[in-house]
């Protein structure tokens, strides 16, 4: 039996940051050159990396940028596609681009370390301060830093310029063995070039903290106990003893514990400081419902003065997670219900500010769902944050999607990237799994080499973090299936292949779903038990039957949830998609399956009955007629089906504001499907509003009307 269909004991997490929680004028200093005066330019500049060069004719932007997607109002090019096949040009751009800025540090800084931080650079970044190169780094998704102490010059501005290169690199995942060609041998997702997560500057100590590692062991009869693995580097020239102080504080600010013990560190050595501590109190448990997070505040010292600090956080929760059995969290039997999510914004591309990123796990949250795939790659931090924050679950992959390499250099790469995602997302507690990848058997390596590099990836996972699954969507090679933990297959039923009703889960079921274009609406009736994928039918895109599908799936995972831990929706946001075939889409290059538009604004209908599956009208009431992007569905006369979205215990319908005309009550599971469905079949209208109230314990708790257009003259 997989070691994973029993519960998993120990519960860990970790935030890989910066921060500072004392004087910085004293310890550390950290702050954003985001708003920095950046020059740019898209193409190869030769001699941009000296400070003598001339950039007064370059793009002013300010980070984060990429440079495909449009977040700077110049450079948007991913909506024309990968490439131009009549004319046989690469239309959207894929090579190196060039970033230059100026800083200054303060000469009273002398003695001190200074580091520049990049979140993210995609996919190859390559850094130069004062006309030195001072390092390179390939993988898209993670953060990486370089220390440029003895690059820059104190009390003199310093020049900073950065090569970041999005070619498609068979030695950096993600790599695709066809540009030209269709899914899989071109990934269905685009990947923007540029420095589009947030840049710092961190100035330190000379021996310094690195990273934190907490791991708190819970549940079961054993006592909860937290382990602390502090790693701290001595940068300067001599051996000294240093003293490591870590303050434990509960949720609600109280300190539990202080953590002490000191080591001497030779010159140039990192060290490890490894602390546990049990006397923690009644443990409060990180939930979905209210996700208790614990801080540690590490100090450093030595020769009486504290010189360093770092904040991270963690929670303390314990989970089951196997296929054909149900998922637990500290002991609750819940469904994962999961959906995933992209980093692609109309207007900004990958360059979504922080604020973006809470508010789309907000919106996420809001629609009821406990669990995110973020796919196919690392979230950005703050996103990571915001699940810590709102209690919402997290399923991180490495950008291992579509193609292997048979490069050597792409394996090693691959890990690289899988050992900077576990050790800056380890003690997020938010995150259960680690992905090793998304259909990356489909093209590209033999399944000898495909396994090999799953395999090795997996190794690493466990040797890094023995405490979480490992899972992967793998499906072409069987045996790439039986490496991971808990294979996550994908459901296209419905859609791509097969009925509907072909839906029957008993594992992680990773990706199910429909496009539906936001225009696009159908009056046609639907089965479970036929192949629209065959049929030619002229409405497969609409809300309707997207919807449709939607409620069959969702309603069957319900019914099912005592055998299988849960599935992932596919997509909560629409996202640019540059291939070959998606041309032809409604929104040409747009993958359209999103329960929200690519503006992450607008809400499709299926959101809504995602809402009213998921939330309880206990704490959130809601209703809401369908469909508020067709107006003008009455415009024909006819008599129509109209059906309303709601958690409420019976809906009542009216036509006018003022009930002119009621067309009764509906009680919620009585619908045509049953669930959350409220419908009301071959009715007439002649107001041109329709009003819904949503009645709760026998109280109105929910109201929405929906605005008609132009109706027939019924007096002809």
């Amino acid at each position: 039996m997989n070691n994973w269909s029993r519960s998993v004991l120990v519960c860990l997490s970790l935030l890989f940051c910066f921060s500072s929680f004392s004087n910085a004028q004293e310890k550390r200093i950290s702050y954003s050159i985001n708003k920095n005066d950046w020059k740019f330019i898209k193409k190869e500049v030769k001699n941009a990396k000296k400070s003598s060069f001339k950039d007064e004719d370059w793009l002013s932007i300010q980070i984060p940028h990429d440079f495909n997607g449009g977040s700077d109002g110049v450079n948007s090019d991913v909506f024309k596609g990968r490439f131009d096949f009549e004319n046989d040009v690469r239309t959207m751009y894929k090579g190196p681009a060039w970033y230059r800025t100026h800083f200054t540090i303060d000469e009273n800084q002398k003695g001190k370390r200074v580091f520049i931080e990049f979140e993210a650079v995609s996919l190859e970044a390559q850094v130069w301060v004062n006309g030195k190169k001072v390092g390179m780094h390939r993988g898209g998704y993670t953060a990486f830093s370089f220390d440029v102490t003895d690059f820059i010059k104190l009390g003199k501005e310093n020049t900073l310029a950065v090569r970041a290169d999005n070619s498609n690199n068979s030695a950096i995942a993600p790599w695709m063995y066809d540009e030209k060609g269709s899914f899989p041998f071109s990934f269905d997702y685009a990947v923007y070039g540029g420095i589009y997560r947030d840049v710092w500057i961190h100035i330190t100590d000379p021996i310094k903290i690195e990273k934190v590692f907490n791991t708190p062991v819970c549940g079961g009869q054993a006592p909860s106990v937290l382990s602390i693995e502090t790693k701290i580097k001595n940068y300067s020239k001599s051996s000294t003893k240093v003293k490591l102080s870590s303050k434990i504080y509960s949720p609600d600010g109280n300190l539990v514990a202080d953590k002490k013990m000191s080591k001497t560190i030779e010159a140039g050595d990192e060290v490890s400081f490894r602390q546990s501590e049990s006397a923690l109190g009644a443990i409060q448990f990180w939930s979905v419902d209210k996700p208790q997070l614990y801080k540690v505040i590490s100090t450093i010292s030595y020769d009486g003065k504290e010189v360093d600090d770092f904040g991270s956080t963690f929670g303390f929760r314990y989970y089951t997670l196997a296929n054909h059995e149900a998922f637990s969290l500290n002991g609750e039997q819940m469904l994962l219900r999961g959906v995933n999510r992209h980093q692609d914004m109309e207007g900004l591309g990958y360059a979504l500010p922080n604020e973006q990123h809470f508010a789309d796990a907000k919106l996420i949250k809001e629609a009821g769902f406990n669990v995110i795939r973020h796919a196919h790659y690392p979230c950005d931090r703050d996103f990571a944050k915001a699940c810590d924050e709102l209690g919402l679950m997290l399923w991180l992959e490495i950008p291992l999607t579509g193609s292997v390499s048979e490069d050597p250099e792409f394996l090693e790469n691959c890990k690289q990237q899988l050992q900077e995602m576990i050790e800056q997302y380890y003690n997020n507690p938010s995150v259960i799994v680690w992905g090793m990848g998304n259909e990356s058997d489909r093209s590209g390596a033999s399944e000898s080499v495909s396994n090999k590099v799953f395999s090795d990836l997996v190794t690493l996972a466990k040797k890094l973090d023995p405490n979480r699954p490992t899972t992967g969507c793998n499906w072409k090679y069987k045996s790439n299936q039986e490496i991971v933990d808990v294979y996550a297959p994908q459901d296209w039923s419905g859609w791509y292949v097969g009925q509907i009703d072909d839906y029957n889960p008993s594992t992680i079921i990773g990706e199910y779903g429909a496009d539906m274009d936001y225009n696009t609406h159908s009056n046609d009736k639907f089965t479970v038990s036929k192949d629209y994928g065959s049929s030619g039918i002229t409405d497969f895109w609409s809300q309707e039957y997207g919807c449709f599908v939607h409620e069959y799936k969702v309603s069957k995972g319900e019914s099912v949830k005592e055998a299988f831990p849960g599935h992932f929706v596919w997509v909560a946001f629409d996202f640019a998609s540059p291939r070959i075939g998606r041309g032809t889409n409604p929104i040409p290059y747009m993958n359209q399956k999103g329960l929200i538009m690519h503006d992450h604004k607008t809400k499709k209908d299926v959101y809504y009955m995602y809402q009213s599956m998921y939330r309880k009208a206990s704490d959130y009431p809601m209703v809401y007629i369908v469909s508020k992007s067709w107006p003008d569905r009455f415009k024909e006369e006819g008599n129509k089906d109209v059906w309303v979205y709601s958690n409420c215990d019976s809906v009542v319908l009216y036509n006018g504001l003022k009930r002119e005309v009621s067309y009764g009550s509906r009680l919620k599971n009585a619908g045509p499907r049953g669930d959350t469905r409220f419908q009301w079949d071959s009715i007439a209208v002649n107001k041109d509003i329709l009003y819904a109230e949503g009645w709760f314990k026998n109280k109105i708790v929910a109201r929405d009307t929906l605005q008609l257009g132009k109706l027939p003259d019924l007096k002809k």
